[in-house]
């Protein structure tokens, strides 16, 4: 294969190294051989050259940019015998003591040099003297110079080949015979170091991230643990990924670059999901799939990149040492921000959907008076009879009924409700299978005799609104000044949204608790009424208790209308308008699957500490009403380019 042009030269930025004292380097040049512009080929075909001899689980340093997507380097055929390479694309260094591999903008111009601070040290053939694991120059012509980081990450040979083999690779010669890395450190390197940090045992493998002025350790035990570490560095959003097949973490910008020029880069908000091969998370706006590369492999997004930040895995005395000043993900903050954090550790995996199994069955029951049903799993062989939570929800053609309405109906779509060992213990939704289809449909399911049957279901469920009242709980009582709180359930989100104040309204109850609504605020998916009551009218109304709320029908069909009935009810401050607009529409994200909340609950119910699009569209909303426009005209906005998906409950397929 031809060797490419030496295009790229060294960066030089000025850096100054935030250490206390030049502590001293021992120099021993010749102690390794350096390797200089080596003959290139492609992994798939040094696969086949050393199939007996490369093992998948060879440890490689890969870069992951550039021509052929980047290239990997065997450690045990180039990096344990050459610990700098020094190659058109780029200067790779491997640091086995200090536990760290990296490379740094292409140059020939490289070689070993000795140690300091434990870390490896190379030298220019000027003279000027850099740490391998920062690229600071700390001596010579260009001290305080910082050299520009190849983006890189280590991976195993087997994995990165099979996933990437038209990679880059060199062409492995006879002459490169494998070496196994040393089985203790050198002794130089040990009498090179200072001081440790005892923050952390001072082996502890990290992922050292620099960004900007900022730099954080992220402890590999931590990282794994949660799977997919979402942050803040340098005052933006940054996301830590984690391999754990391969060992592997890198750290990215949430940022993605198209392979075209003259396309804008667009942000993307990330959450971790492993079920298509070699990918590790999902972006919610697409749903295009991410690996550890930082590229996309399917979807609208694919082969688009993300924002690499320069990080490194490292052990931690290394790491430290070279950036005393470092902070440690996890650790203890300052107040604020231990609390934000904390809340991000418990919420990533907080997704309630993702958790609860969703089954067919047939029914083969119901019992009204006790709230159960009897079914048919599919793929069992006996009948088991569930009781379903108190504000389960039921859907009959594509729409909201009651219990009663499935006795007829062969097949049900069931959520089960999940105790903390997620044991299924009850059911909190129960479909009809016209209902089921509908959800998972991006446009539902228009023929017209559905609609018709839709529309027959709505009409029906209004009578009984009308009649019964809407269904809600009671979630505050308070007896002495004469309120409750009303959670009104999600089926009747627009007619409970339609009330007002001073307008009067009944408890069903014998004889009928007569009420004026004093405030109605949304509540995610749900409605809190507050009403004025006579206070011994709610003597016997306890806190929990289910209830119906009788109001007068409106006037006209509020759901055929896009726009809510209070979409013109003033609200006092900015913060107020924006969470009202997310508990009024649904998210519609690319993200499919049984798993986002907000798809099913409006986007109020996303969870905000391990989602991204709740967020996103918080600050679009705080851009428009700093704009001036009023409620009315962000939602047709928002209608106009969400589409029909925000107005109702749906599932992606």
């Amino acid at each position: 294969m031809y060797r490419r042009c030496l295009s790229t030269l060294i960066v030089a930025v000025a850096f100054a190294p935030a250490v206390p004292a030049q502590p001293p380097v021992i120099a021993k040049p010749d102690a390794f051989p350096t390797l200089v512009n080596p003959m290139c080929s492609h992994c798939r075909d040094e696969a086949k050259r050393r199939s007996g001899e490369l093992k998948a689980d060879d440890r490689v340093l890969c870069w992951i940019r550039g021509y052929s997507d980047g290239g990997a380097i065997p450690f045990r055929f180039f990096l344990n015998r050459y610990p700098v390479i020094s190659d058109s694309y780029g200067v790779f260094v491997h640091d086995p003591d200090a536990g760290f591999a990296r490379g740094f903008a292409p140059s020939y111009d490289f070689t070993f040099h000795g140690w300091r601070n434990g870390v490896m040290v190379m030298k220019h053939k000027d003279g000027t003297l850099y740490s391998c694991l920062t690229g600071i120059a700390f001596d010579g012509p260009k001290k305080g110079e910082m050299l520009k980081a190849v983006p890189t990450l280590v991976s195993d040979w087997g994995p990165w080949v099979d996933h990437y083999p038209q990679n880059v690779a060199y062409h492995m010669f006879d002459k490169y015979q494998p070496v196994e890395a040393a089985a203790k450190a050198h002794p130089d390197a040990l009498k090179s170091r200072g001081p440790a940090d005892k923050r952390l045992p001072e082996k502890t493998p990290v992922l050292g991230v620099r960004a900007g002025e900022q730099t954080r350790a992220y402890p590999l035990e931590r990282i794994a643990k949660a799977g997919f570490v979402a942050d803040d560095l340098d005052g933006k959003s940054c996301v830590v990924l984690w391999q754990e097949a391969t060992r592997t973490a890198a750290a990215y910008r949430p940022i993605a670059a198209s392979p075209k020029k003259g396309v804008e880069p667009r942000a993307v908000t990330l959450h971790r999901d492993a079920k298509v091969p070699h990918a590790l998370v999902v972006d919610k706006e697409t749903g295009s799939h991410w690996d550890i590369a930082g590229r996309a492999v399917d979807g609208e997004l694919k082969d688009w990149t993300l924002e690499w930040l320069d990080g490194t895995q490292v052990s931690w005395f290394a790491w430290a040492a070279e950036y005393p000043a470092t902070t440690i993900y996890g650790d203890k903050k300052e107040a604020g921000q231990k609390a934000k954090d904390a809340i991000k550790e418990i919420a990533g995996t907080a997704e309630w959907l993702r958790a609860v199994p969703k089954k067919f069955a047939a029914v083969k029951g119901i019992d009204i008076a006790k709230n159960t049903v009897i079914l048919r799993i599919e793929g069992e062989t006996a009948d088991t009879t569930w009781p379903l939570t108190p504000d389960a929800e039921i859907k009959i053609a594509g729409w909201w009924g009651r219990l009663s309405q499935l006795e007829q109906t062969p097949r049900v779509w069931a959520w089960f409700h999940v105790d903390r060992k997620k044991k299924p213990v009850a059911i909190f939704m129960l479909a009809d299978e016209s209902s089921e289809k509908d959800t998972h449909s991006a446009k539902g399911d228009r023929t017209d005799s559905f609609e018709h049957e839709r529309k027959k279901q709505q009409t029906w469920l209004y009578g009984e609104w009308s009649k019964a009242g809407m269904p809600g709980t009671v979630g505050y009582v308070a007896v002495y000044n004469g309120e409750a709180d009303i959670l009104v359930d999600h089926e009747a989100m627009r007619w409970a949204r339609s009330l007002k104040a001073g307008d009067k309204v009944e408890l069903a109850a014998e004889p009928p608790i007569k009420g004026v609504v004093k405030s109605v605020m949304p509540l995610r998916e749900k409605t809190q009424v507050r009403l004025v009551v006579k206070s011994f009218d709610l003597a016997d109304v306890t806190t929990g208790r289910r209830v119906y709320l009788k109001m007068t029908p409106p006037a006209k069909d509020l759901y055929t209308d896009p726009l809510p009935p209070d979409i013109d009810q003033p609200r006092k401050t900015k913060e107020e308008r924006i969470e009202w607009f997310l508990a009024s529409i649904y998210c519609t994200c690319g993200v499919t699957g049984d798993g986002c909340t907000g798809h099913a609950y409006t986007l109020a119910s996303c969870n905000p500490n391990a989602c991204g699009a709740p967020n996103m569209t918080r600050k679009l909303l705080a851009k428009k009403i700093d704009d001036g426009l009023t409620d009315r005209q962000i939602f047709e906005e928002l209608h106009k380019d969400r589409g029909p998906l925000m107005l109702r409950p749906h599932l992606l397929p």
